[in-house]
């Protein structure tokens, strides 16, 4: 008799590679451009991918002239024609340009030219990529390539940030078997050991326990890698089957979004209509010995005494059942969202961060809340202060006696000045050998000292899936670095009146840093904070800026007449995305410069989101 029980390492017989493919715009109707028209665009693409250098240095053009006629210059960025503006961009623009410049190339000729084979015409209306592996980049790792599992939703709600999400962030799912088998090529190509993989294209913010497949692909990506798989989910589908087959894949932690713990109440919030699978979920998650983090995104509907209510009692709740830590999130909402004011944003922000820190004296579990900065931005002492707001339960650290307010002075002896450092000391120690680590804190005005063994710890803590040794801090901080990256930046632009355009959240730390690190000599450096337009709502976060609103900033300050900058600067982070320096729409952040005739540089800085 053949055993038909399939184990989930049983390599399967090995499938056809997926074909990548990308449709051409051939609609009728469509504006064809003339030959003049279609070098221009092709310059600009391209000078949206490079920069073009002389012996080392960097060449700035605005135009060029044909051979044939090299008296007619003709302009590659004219003034914008006024007109409704872009809503949506096509995500290749924003995780790999160079596709969307060969889709580009590809329709520009075909407007000038026929193809043909054998003396037929040819109609061509799409391409697809003769070799994937040339196509190899830096991704995020397993969790990433999951993402293109997660196109589905099997809830509703009321908070629902792909709802909010702009257009292109909003991809229709496909069928279920095609991604399938695209994301086993993924898996194929993907190399854990370097992080290299193929580019990502629009993986989904949905449900990844929905998809039909989504063991099968969990068992192919465990046989690639043995790195730690993050699922979010919104719990509703994890049910007893569901949990003892994820056990299978470890190293394994979930992100489930509880929401909360009353069924009548997140039937509401989340139009859940079976919510005590959810709800039950948290035991049986700890039963089964998975560790996860509860996730909850206070709604301040019907009134904010009833959400603060229910959030403590779903901390409470859940808190029985050994979550690793809480994460809780701003509520937040985009013009995508809904066009009007839905609530005082500060104050019901300000109501949740007063009720989580004082909640985090009565649970076992830390409780972050997000975005990390929001808890002390405007205490710029306090955001690179070496305390951590909590422990994991049964962590080294927890073990070692170490508290929630305790100040990190020493590391293995080496003496920690600010956050950024003890966060970096405690990923190399944690990723090291060591038996035992020695640490000194201050307490209460005292000092004490503890040791660390890593390999002392017990459920909810596995070192697989929870870094820093179990130290939870409210943020990342700020990390010296990035004022001598923007002083380097300014030195070598040869800069003597710079505008740096930066975050609400970033701002005062930021401010205080330049004053007493900075030392800028010759130099008139101004602060700015652009305004959220695009994504519009109560959105604040500066990584959701987009080159439009850097351009309406810098108009602004134009319109204070305090002089005209010579350069500006940028953080990185909103660009970050892909690596390719282009914002959420698409748009290469060089645009600002030909947007506004003033020298644009971009500062390296990681994302604060954390």
């Amino acid at each position: 008799m053949v055993n038909t029980n399939r184990h989930p390492y049983f390599e399967p017989a090995r499938e056809p590679e997926y074909v990548f493919r990308f449709p051409l715009d051939r609609k009728e109707g469509r504006v064809a451009v003339n030959l003049r028209e279609m070098v221009a665009q092709h310059l600009r693409k391209l000078l949206d991918l490079l920069n073009l250098t002389w012996r080392g240095e960097e060449v700035k053009i605005d135009g060029f002239s044909l051979l044939s006629d090299p008296e007619a210059i003709f302009e590659l960025y004219p003034e914008p024609k006024s007109g409704p503006k872009r809503e949506t961009c096509d995500p290749l623009d924003i995780y790999e340009p160079r596709l969307g410049y060969v889709r580009h190339l590809a329709e520009s000729l075909l407007d000038v030219v026929e193809f043909e084979f054998q003396g037929r015409r040819v109609a061509v209306d799409g391409f697809r990529l003769r070799r994937p592996d040339q196509w190899l980049s830096t991704v995020g790792g397993a969790a990433d390539i999951l993402a293109h599992a997660a196109s589905r939703c099997n809830l509703n709600c009321r908070f629902c940030y792909n709802l909010g999400s702009p257009p292109a962030f909003r991809p229709a799912p496909r069928a279920p078997e095609e991604e399938y088998r695209e994301i086993l090529t993924r898996i194929s190509h993907y190399v854990p050991a370097s992080g290299v993989g193929l580019f990502p294209r629009m993986g989904g913010p949905c449900e990844f326990l929905l998809h039909p497949r989504i063991m099968d692909l969990l068992a192919a990506l465990r046989r690639k890698t043995q790195e730690t798989i993050r699922i979010p989910t919104n719990g509703s589908l994890l049910g007893v089957q569901t949990i003892k087959r994820l056990t299978e894949f470890r190293p394994l932690f979930l992100d489930v979004s509880l929401n909360s713990a009353s069924p009548t109440r997140r039937r509401w919030l989340m139009r859940d209509p079976r919510p005590d699978t959810a709800i039950e979920s948290m035991a049986c998650l700890q039963a089964a010995g998975l560790p996860y983090s509860v996730v909850i995104v206070p709604w301040p509907f019907p009134s904010t005494r009833d959400m603060i209510d229910d959030l403590k009692d779903t901390v409470a709740f859940a808190d029985k059942s050994d979550p690793a830590f809480f994460q809780i999130s701003l509520p937040g909402y985009s013009r995508f969202f809904a066009e009007r004011e839905l609530f005082d944003s500060d104050k019901v922000w300000m109501k949740i961060k007063e009720t989580v820190r004082a909640l985090r004296g009565k649970t076992n579990s830390p409780l972050i809340l997000r975005p990390g900065l929001y808890e002390e931005y405007q205490d710029p002492e306090s955001v690179n202060d070496p305390r951590p707001i909590g422990v994991i339960k049964n962590s080294p650290a927890d073990m070692a006696g170490l508290r929630a307010g305790d100040r990190i002075l020493t590391l293995c002896g080496l003496a920690v000045k600010n956050r950024p450092q003890a966060r970096s000391l405690l990923t190399l120690l944690h990723q090291s050998d060591r038996n035992r680590i020695p640490m000194t804190v201050q307490r209460q005005g005292g000092k004490v000292d503890l040791e660390l063994e890593p390999s002392r710890f017990d459920y909810p803590y596995d070192p697989r899936t929870v870094g820093n040794l179990g130290i939870v801090f409210a943020s990342s901080g700020l990390p010296p670095s990035w004022i001598e990256n923007l002083r380097r930046v300014v030195v070598l632009r040869r800069a003597s009146c710079v505008l740096l355009l930066t975050s609400r959240l970033i701002q005062p730390a930021l401010e205080k840093m330049i004053r007493e690190q900075a030392h800028f000599s010759n130099v008139v450096l101004y602060l700015r904070v652009p305004v959220n337009h695009y994504f519009g709502g109560n959105i604040f976060m500066g990584d959701l800026l987009v080159v439009e609103d850097f351009v309406r900033a810098v108009h602004d300050f134009l319109d204070e007449r305090l002089g005209r900058p010579d350069l500006i600067l940028l953080p990185s982070s909103p660009f970050h995305l892909s690596g390719w320096g282009r914002d959420l729409r698409g748009t290469v952040y060089k645009e600002l410069e030909r947007r506004v005739g003033i020298p644009v540089a971009l500062v390296h800085c990681d994302p604060i989101f954390d």
